[in-house]
């Protein structure tokens, strides 16, 4: 009987490990098509600032309102914070008013001191541009208007989980003291709550990471998202961030219909 059983571990650990590889496989294989479709056949693309401004002018139907571009372990990396300084660049030169890095873990967080300086550094005309974890909006006959040109934010665990569970404790508190009833902790006013104030929901995600994973991002923020991964490696060229606005482009988006 444990001879049995152990072949059995056996035969399902060598399936797991086969099912491992082919999924493996099948992501490199998707990233070398996507690679060379990003340079023979996609003709919506910018190399150069120039033509990244060009492209905004001509071909551009609609630009995402919030770019947040989503890391998993594979972006967690100080090589990937000249990444973030190249993509708040073009969202910049895009008109892109609202761009957040979401890691769980607070890598970016941890870095933004790093990031400013690279930043500062690296487009020194640019600083005065944005907004660091900011949201300053003013209220003019009922429309919420931002005055900053770009809002840069660094969202961790603590936005989304961490928020999830200091919502509970709160809601927790004032039920146990008699000030709200059960009845009245509706789905409404858990959104109204989870939401970030000032901040749009995200109109595009981008994934970099080796599958295709929100990473903790709340559902609350992203239900009308569209979802692209990233190339697999750092430097990312604006050939491939302007590919995947392309991509972009041609999604349509039926709300549940």
């Amino acid at each position: 009987m444990r001879t049995c059983i152990s072949s059995m571990d056996a035969f399902l650990y060598t399936l797991l490990v086969v099912a491992h590889f082919i999924c493996k496989l099948y992501d490199a294989i998707c990233e070398a098509y996507n690679a060379v479709c990003r340079r023979y056949t996609e003709p919506w693309y910018a190399s150069t600032t120039e033509e990244l401004d060009t492209l905004l002018r001509t071909n551009t139907k609609k630009i995402p309102r919030h770019l947040v571009i989503i890391l998993g372990r594979l972006g967690l990396c100080d090589e990937f914070v000249l990444d973030c300084v190249r993509i708040i660049e073009w969202s910049i030169t895009l008109d892109i008013p609202y761009i957040s890095f979401f890691d769980r873990y607070g890598f970016l967080k941890k870095n933004k001191f790093n990031l400013k300086i690279e930043f500062g550094r690296k487009r020194p005309d640019l600083i005065e541009c944005i907004t660091w974890d900011s949201h300053p909006m003013a209220r003019q006959n009922g429309i919420i208007e931002n005055n900053s040109k770009i809002n840069v934010s660094l969202l961790s665990d603590i936005d989304s989980k961490g928020k999830i569970a200091t919502l509970a404790q709160s809601l927790a508190k004032i039920v146990s003291s008699g000030n709200l009833d059960l009845e009245k902790i509706t789905a409404e006013l858990i959104t109204e709550e989870l939401e970030i104030k000032g901040m749009p929901d995200p109109d595009l995600a981008l994934i970099y990471d080796y599958s295709c994973s929100t990473h903790g991002v709340l559902p609350w923020h992203t239900r009308t998202t569209e979802f692209l991964m990233l190339p697999l490696y750092v430097n990312i060229s604006m050939k491939d961030f302007t590919c995947l606005l392309g991509r972009y482009n041609k999604c349509v988006q039926r709300h549940g219909k």
